[in-house]
């Protein structure tokens, strides 16, 4: 979903998110940004940003360029940067987690880039026909080889005649960027490293069955498609790159399914956090379930994408699937009282007090008897605990440092 950037205040919650506000100047501007320890770069501006903005100031016509894509924007530093300096431009920022995206838009806010729109969604999706005049990413290395060739190639086919697309990656990767750019045809015409980084500008390739790949298509994040066991319930799942649990069951997800083997899920499921949709499919097939309907909500669309995925091919698409920064944003998606059992899979930031939120959410969506699974550390479902008064604990397991538990509604 696109939301313009430069209007709103910022949501109550980010504020608990954000542990630093720093300064940073680019041709002439200056700016202010808040960092997140949840996100990447968290108490600077990265180096690898840094660099590209260089390339950008010294190699391409700012006050030229009319329109501007922003792939994997995190707090929007590269994209807002670019709006300010150009402030004629239309720029749009996409990043995958739904915190970053929030970030990038009270950064966008703070600093007054009216121009500026951010997209929580993957990598050039939802773009359909549009062209850029310029294409920008500080691209993740832990992305994965298929899903970096597919990047390269939708960086190149995204470009509107005589655009650019300019990249800073890791320099490991360097060798792979540069062949993969050379074999789709592309015309590099800059390129800088340092020990670290390596910054690529390109023009579009000339492979024509490159440019005619399927858009929003989710095969170049697929990893594998494997038969997963858990007691006596077996299910099938197409697994995705850098999402957990992509070829056996972590201990987290192992402690869950014990309990919820015994729990008889019934009528409306929320899953949060959903990974790669292990739970829910095990759910959905377990002797004796009977789900009504299953809603998925969490930060990172490739894990929303990949579950639906897998749902569908079970033959069950979700009612609802909702990317949302923080668990405190549930209680805006749902109706009080509207879920018969949530599943809840935390993942603890460092001073950032999830273990309220999580509990404030459960206790507003769920329905009196309804049924509560937390899945985290052991020492964040402690937390949790003790923030539960409405709910009564019913069962729970230990794995190796993980906890899950299962709880009723009062």
């Amino acid at each position: 979903m696109a939301i313009p950037a430069g209007t709103g205040t910022p949501p109550p919650w980010l504020e608990t998110y954000a542990n630093k506000t720093v300064v940073f100047r680019f041709m002439g501007q200056e700016m202010v940004f808040r960092l997140s320890h949840a996100l990447f770069s968290s108490f600077d501006i990265d180096e690898g940003t840094r660099l590209l903005l260089k390339s950008l100031a010294q190699r391409i016509d700012l006050g030229k360029v009319r329109s501007v894509l922003d792939v994997g924007c995190g707090v929007g530093v590269i994209g807002i940067s670019i709006q300010r300096a150009a402030p004629g431009a239309r720029v749009v920022m996409q990043d995958r987690d739904a915190l970053a995206a929030a970030f990038a838009r009270e950064n966008s806010r703070a600093n007054g880039a009216v121009g500026a729109t951010v997209d929580c969604g993957l990598a050039f999706w939802h773009l359909g026909g549009t062209s850029w005049d310029l294409v920008t990413s500080n691209i993740p290395a832990k992305a994965g080889q298929p899903v970096l060739t597919s990047f390269f190639r939708d960086a190149a086919a995204f470009l509107a005649p005589g655009g650019t697309a300019a990249i800073v990656i890791v320099a490991t990767l360097g060798d792979f960027a540069f062949s993969t750019v050379r074999a789709l045809g592309c015309d590099i015409v800059h390129s800088e490293k340092t020990r670290n980084y390596l910054v690529l500008h390109f023009r579009a390739g000339t492979r024509s069955e490159e440019k005619d790949a399927p858009r929003d298509s989710l095969l170049p994040y697929i990893r594998a498609r494997q038969t997963f066991r858990h007691g006596n319930v077996a299910y099938d799942l197409e697994t995705a790159w850098s999402v957990p649990d992509f070829d056996t069951l972590g201990y987290s997800l192992l402690a869950s399914l014990d309990l919820v083997a015994r729990a008889n899920v019934q009528g409306e499921l929320l899953v949060w956090n959903p990974g790669q949709g292990h739970l829910p499919a095990y759910i959905l097939k377990a002797p004796g379930s009977s789900v009504a309907s299953v809603s998925l909500a969490g930060r990172d669309c490739l894990e929303l994408e990949i579950t639906e995925r897998n749902l569908t091919a079970l033959g069950r698409n979700p009612a609802k699937v909702w990317p949302v920064p923080t668990e405190a944003g549930l209680v805006d998606l749902l109706p009080e009282g509207s879920i018969d059992f949530l599943y809840a899979a935390i993942r603890p930031i460092p001073r950032v007090p999830l273990h309220r939120e999580m509990a404030e959410a459960a206790a507003r969506v769920l329905r009196p008897g309804g049924r509560l699974v937390i899945a985290s550390t052991s020492t964040e479902v402690h937390r949790i605990l003790s923030e539960l008064g409405r709910f009564r604990l019913l069962e729970s397991r230990k794995y190796m440092g993980f906890r899950a538990v299962l709880l009723g509604r009062l």
